[in-house]
């Protein structure tokens, strides 16, 4: 009989593989978030790898989403996949992503997620209690992420040339400057009084306290509202001359395009009473400056501005927009740190506008000829003198023409953001 050979028997083990049920791949601005919907086969999903560069170089996380940020345009080959306890790897998915120069305004709107405060912004449409209802989409809180490098190309952006976004007001992004316009940018002449540090002089170590900033005070100019003592903004030098002729003609030697990025725009003057502004509240102050309650007579049309009272109140996070500009009973302390009273001095910290200096607004108090609203050191918000002999500091505002284009950064004071014709 012939010869039988022992039995083999190999025994096969079924591996269930992860299996991919869906994913997304979308561009943002200069941002691509990629998620995957996963399901763990035999083993257990641990980690998820991404990519930008065709599969060159991964991303490992253990989240199953994953967002490239700061994207320069161009064309980017996004792969990704998941592994599990086993070592074993799902499918690949990929896809190829084109990033292209965004419209500034969409990009800020895009930074929006649906939430009230995420990003630092907030939508004020009707439903925003105590907002402007104006549907503009406006930074506020600390220090949210609204840096803008304006007036120069270079690698790192000077301190001079930071601004902020204000927010997407009318279709348009409106900035100011971040920490104080410089003498070089506004000039000695007309509305200059002094530069901040002599205007200091006797408080010099107190108002450097207060300071959030990064300019030197000897650079900063302090200028009057109006030298000729009378509250009207067309007739103000500081408005005509330090603002409109001498900021633009700055630019101007820094590269023509920087002016005609800025779009030309109707400013509202006619002020508001101090009860309506500096003991009133963000909404009451924003309806007598350029809401429902404005004076639409009284406007001035020109490029550049100052920032209004509204804008300053609703730097500061919702829950301060109900508070007044200045508490009358209110007083400093005894080491003169700190604003005693319920106003805005409170928003002090959690106000991006609030930059420690004394400033200039742009609106008027309609009730007495001779007065401006301004905003202390302290954080609160008062009338004042415009022919004031010290003088005010000025930040420049303006409204950038809706065609200006996003490039790069993201939009903290390291890495502003980049913008182009």
């Amino acid at each position: 009989e012939g010869n039988v050979s022992d039995k083999c028997y190999v025994f096969f083990d079924k591996y269930n593989p992860i299996r991919i049920n869906s994913y997304t791949i979308t561009p943002n601005g200069n941002k691509i978030t990629i998620s995957i919907s996963a399901t763990s086969g035999t083993g257990t999903i641990t980690k998820y790898f991404y990519s930008k560069d065709d599969g060159a170089s991964y991303v490992e996380s253990t989240s199953n989403t994953y967002t490239f940020t700061n994207l320069a345009k161009g064309t980017y080959k996004i792969k990704a996949y998941v592994l599990d306890s086993n070592n074993k790897i799902s499918e690949y998915i990929s896809k190829n992503i084109e990033i292209t120069n965004m419209i500034l305004s969409e990009y800020v709107m895009s930074q929006y997620t649906g939430t009230q405060g995420e990003n630092g912004i907030y939508y004020h449409d009707s439903n925003l209690t105590n907002g402007a209802g104006d549907n503009s989409y406006r930074f506020a809180g600390a220090d949210p992420n609204n840096y803008v490098c304006f007036g120069s190309d270079e690698v790192t952006c000077p301190t001079e040339n930071l601004y902020r976004i204000i927010g997407v007001i009318d279709g348009k992004v409106k900035l100011i400057h971040a920490y104080g316009a410089t003498t070089t940018m506004l000039g000695t002449n007309e509305g200059y009084a002094k530069t901040y540090k002599e205007a200091m002089s006797n408080n010099l170590e107190l108002a450097q306290s207060f300071y959030k900033g990064k300019e030197d005070f000897a650079k900063i100019g302090s200028y009057k509202w109006n030298k000729s003592g009378t509250n009207t903004w067309s007739t103000s030098t500081t408005n005509t001359t330090n603002l409109n002729t001498n900021y633009l003609t700055y630019l101007d030697g820094k590269n023509t395009k920087w002016k005609n990025m800025i779009a030309d725009t109707t400013w509202y003057v006619g002020g508001m009473t101090s009860t309506n502004g500096a003991l009133s509240n963000a909404k009451t102050a924003y309806n007598y400056e350029v809401g429902a309650n404005k004076d639409a007579t009284t406007t001035e049309n020109a490029k550049i501005g100052l920032m209004y009272v509204s804008e300053y109140y609703y730097g500061a996070t919702p829950d301060y927009w109900t508070l007044p500009g200045a508490d009358q009973n209110g007083h400093p302390n005894e080491d003169q740190t700190a604003w005693i009273g319920e106003d805005y001095s409170k928003a002090y910290n959690d106000n991006w506008m609030s930059t420690g200096l004394i400033e200039l607004t742009i609106s008027r108090t309609s009730d007495a000829s001779g007065g401006a609203f301004g905003v202390n050191s302290y954080g609160y918000v008062s009338g004042g003198g415009v022919v004031y002999s010290y003088g005010y500091v000025a930040r420049p505002s303006f409204s950038l023409s809706s065609s200006i284009k996003f490039t790069s950064g993201e939009g903290t004071a390291v890495n502003p953001i980049r913008i182009n014709l």
